[in-house]
């Protein structure tokens, strides 16, 4: 047995199956390679390697893959997954190009590293990496070549910390960003990746941190950064982070989540041009003590996003004070209540009066609503929800109202 077919075999056997009687006539290997290229770009290369065994047709087939995908956890040890990932690289040809490449490693930093340099070759378009460590000491100073990548289209970055990024960031192609769970030493750093994205169309940011101790940006950095027009190209953004992050890069977006906790000096708000679809949640005990502005907060975003359609605030509060959040009625009416928007659901709803208050508003507001959902708080009690329901059925209009 040859190098391939005990490399297939050792691939397989952690997941075989019962056998099958073969069908006389195999359709799928008289397919074009183009096709069966296709297929097998869906497997992990894990699987796509065992179809070597199936016959000469198949065995230099998944050598030829411009998509890899490597999951160390998928594997019976570490030392398995990188003998395999080792084994993979060396069997292609060197000049094959890597289109596609998804790395779910755990922290060896040497070996991350030292596979990315190799695998971060020109034309290149998806990067998905990903550690799945315990260590809390643990660093990964990301490979320059990442960088200054100027045919990534897609860059996804799971659960690792960056050192301080000491080249220059390019992305020209970047369509797609997605940090998750990231560790920052600098927090300059943060802006480098969605600044140095012109045509970035899908930015998410989720549980982005900071190392402590770091310096942090200066109000000055943040006053000038803003005024510069960046993202134009965004339609969908979403953003939930211990470290908070400056509003003015999701301006452009059409489709918008935030997650907050408390009131900051990032939240200015400014012209969300484009935005047709916002969901705010808001969490963390006490909100109200702490941020007693805050739906006077959400009217001035109303104020701000002219083409809003459907908005949706959801509130993860378990205590959510014994302050009630201010209230005023706004002198102008936003325009996007006057005429756009269509539907409004409120989750987590307490029957606070503040809450009422806005929920009124936007009732005698919104003239072409079509629907409006509340669901109350489960903490909430029945009196409470009947009181509301009252009130809700006084100010209900033509469209269609849902209480839950």
């Amino acid at each position: 047995m040859d190098v391939y077919s005990s490399f297939a075999t050792a691939m397989s056997s952690s997941t075989s199956q019962p056998q099958r009687s073969i069908p006389p006539e195999d359709r799928i290997s008289i397919l074009p390679d183009s096709i069966l290229y296709h297929i097998l770009s869906f497997l992990p290369t894990k699987f796509s390697a065992t179809t070597s065994i199936l016959s000469k047709r198949w065995k230099p087939l998944w050598l030829s893959l411009l998509h890899l995908d490597f999951d160390f956890q998928s594997f019976i040890d570490f030392n398995t997954f990188r003998h395999a990932v080792y084994f993979v690289m060396l069997s292609r040809e060197y000049t094959l190009p890597i289109k596609s490449l998804r790395l779910k490693s755990c922290s060896e930093h040497v070996f991350i590293n030292g596979f990315l340099d190799a695998a971060m070759q020109p034309g290149i378009e998806y990067l998905d990496l990903e550690t799945t460590t315990g260590k809390k000491d643990f660093e990964l100073t990301l490979t320059p070549n990442i960088f200054s990548c100027k045919t990534l289209t897609v860059l996804k970055l799971k659960n690792l910390t960056v050192n301080k990024i000491l080249t220059r960031v390019h992305f020209p192609l970047l369509k797609i960003l997605h940090l998750d769970k990231v560790c920052f030493l600098c927090y300059e750093d943060i802006f480098k990746f969605p600044l140095s994205s012109p045509i970035l169309e899908d930015f998410s940011v989720n549980d982005l941190q900071l190392r402590p101790g770091s310096k942090f940006i200066s109000e000055k950095f943040i006053s000038e950064t803003s005024n510069v027009k960046c993202l134009t190209n965004l339609v969908k953004a979403s953003y939930s982070a211990r470290q908070d992050i400056p509003l003015f890069l999701f301006t452009w977006a059409h489709i918008l989540k935030i997650k907050l906790r408390c009131p900051h000096l990032f939240y200015k708000v400014h012209t969300l041009h484009n935005l047709t679809q916002l969901e705010l949640t808001f969490f963390g005990d006490n909100m109200d003590d702490i941020w007693s502005g805050k739906w006077k907060w959400v009217l001035e975003v109303l104020q701000h996003s002219p083409k809003l359609q459907h908005l949706t605030i959801h509130q993860e509060i378990e205590n959510i004070g014994i302050s009630e959040a201010y209230w005023e009625d706004p002198q102008i009416v936003p325009q996007c209540l006057s005429s756009q928007l269509k539907t409004f659901l409120f989750r987590g709803c307490r029957c606070k009066n503040s809450e009422l208050q806005f929920i009124e508003y936007i009732m005698q507001n919104s003239k072409v609503l079509r629907t409006m959902t509340i669901h109350s708080a489960s903490s909430i009690d029945l009196n409470a929800k009947h009181q509301m329901l009252k009130k809700l059925a006084v100010w209900h209009r033509n469209y269609k109202l849902i209480l839950d």
